[in-house]
């Protein structure tokens, strides 16, 4: 097949799923014209909330221009061989990675086995025992696997339901400060120094955790940033609405506009989409009983490229860095590589996907 007439690049020759030429005025028997589109590789979402089955996750994340998500163990703990090969081994169009607890109930789960079990990464809470972390970080650095981090100090953290602002006070909500994270921040890379590992900081949303990050060793520490926060702040919360209620929460406005500065400037490594499927009916309560999240898997590649940020930054943050990372053969398009991107219409106003080609 000869996918044609792509306004960013030149027509791809496609044979058993590979790409086996790129060049100008291609012939073949199967022609698909693409009619001026643009083409983008697929995204790879490193922050993928088990919140629903994972037929659910397949089909959001195709219409969300999703190709490999990483699956985080926040709704449904995935900590042992039968939680692991049931998200491994169910049947879908799209790359499932598995993001294994590290630490379950003060415990370590058995880290060692569930890696050789296919686990491609181990996530923690960043105020878990630091004993039982410093264990978790020799495990990192003896299997060679990366460490997912969610950077929130729960005894801080209280009941708060939104960010720490005037918003919340004048709305009688209790807020969450922006220390519930860079303290927790602060902490770990300390102590990330004493390890050979590599580490992420998932949903980065401060301007202070920005700050105290500026000068890390970026081959070991990275910064995911989730959608939400380089497109809403607090101020979205307006007369309660749940629809935003989500953690980490949305920021202040300063928040968010550095944020986007350290997008622009690359000094973020990925944008994800904290993807947290919640049902209406556990958002049209009140705010304080409310579920935290936002669903936005099937939108998040109109979302991510709505963003005032130019193309090339927004694709190496949703693709390429994350396929460099992991090390998998996806992330742009290359002679020799499987068929995996996206057609969008071409327009300046517009975002729309045409097709997903997963070959």
């Amino acid at each position: 097949m000869v996918i044609t007439n792509l306004s960013n690049s030149k027509d791809i020759k496609i044979e058993d799923g590979i790409i086996v030429e790129i060049g100008d005025n291609l012939s073949d028997k199967e022609i698909y014209d693409a009619q001026n589109s643009k083409i983008l590789p697929l995204i790879i979402d490193l922050n993928v909330k088990n919140s629903e089955s994972i037929s659910k996750l397949n089909t959001k994340a195709l219409n969300g221009g999703v190709g490999t998500i990483l699956m985080i163990p926040k709704h449904k703990p995935i900590y042992n061989k039968l939680h692991l090969a049931y998200n491994l081994t169910k049947e879908k169009d799209i790359n499932v990675m598995v993001a294994i607890e590290a630490i379950h109930e003060n415990k370590l789960t058995d880290i060692h086995i569930l890696v050789d079990k296919g686990a491609s990464a181990l996530f923690l809470n960043s105020d878990e025992d630091m004993n039982l972390i410093k264990r978790v970080f020799q495990y990192a650095e003896m299997l060679k696997i990366p460490v997912f981090i969610n950077a929130n100090n729960k005894a801080l953290l209280g009941n708060g339901q939104m960010n720490a602002s005037n918003k919340a006070y004048s709305l009688g909500l209790e807020g969450i400060e922006n220390y519930v994270e860079s303290v927790e921040v602060a902490k770990i890379l300390e102590l990330v120094k004493n390890f050979d590992i590599r580490i992420v900081f998932q949903s980065i949303t401060t301007k202070e955790s920005l700050e105290i990050l500026k000068n890390r060793d970026r081959n070991k520490v990275f910064i995911d940033v989730c959608i939400d926060n380089l497109l809403y702040t607090d101020e979205n919360i307006a007369e309660f609405n749940t629809l935003y209620k989500t953690f980490p929460p949305l920021r202040s406005e300063e928040d968010k506009l550095a944020l986007i500065e350290a997008v622009k400037s690359e000094n973020i490594d990925f944008i994800s989409s904290n993807h947290i499927a919640v049902s209406d009916e556990n958002k049209d309560v009140a705010f304080e009983v409310a579920e935290f999240g936002i669903s936005k898997l099937d939108k998040f590649a109109k979302l991510v490229y709505s963003l005032d940020i130019n193309d090339k930054i927004v694709t190496n943050m949703v693709s390429k860095n994350p396929a460099k990372f992991f090390n998998l053969n996806e992330g742009e398009l290359k002679i020799g590589k499987k068929a995996k991107f996206m057609l969008v219409k071409n327009s300046e106003s517009e975002f729309n996907i045409k097709k997903v080609f997963i070959l």
